[in-house]
């Protein structure tokens, strides 16, 4: 694989990260009016912005999470043999 075995919680960080930063500063900074057109909204729905910005965090969230806690147990995985041989030495 070209990023490993992560790939999927990159990707989940990455587009949740995305989609609650545009939510924040599309109701942070809207359009000028200049670039507003006839049927276009001066400013995006609240609730939806809103909507989005907690989705996106959590996805964010759940992704680091993952990526933390997949580096933990990858190095718990490759200390049990090491683990189990020291063990098995101990007992003879």
């Amino acid at each position: 694989m070209i990023f490993g075995e992560n790939l999927l919680a990159l990707l989940v960080l990455a587009i949740g990260a995305a989609l609650a930063f545009g939510n924040l500063m599309a109701l942070i900074r809207p359009r000028p009016e200049e670039q507003i057109g006839e049927d276009e909204l001066a400013r995006p729905p609240l609730l939806r912005s809103i909507a989005m910005i907690i989705l996106g965090l959590l996805a964010a969230l759940w992704a680091l999470a993952s990526l933390i806690t997949a580096d933990d147990a990858a190095e718990n995985a490759s200390a049990a043999p090491a683990l189990a041989r020291v063990e098995a030495q101990s007992h003879h």
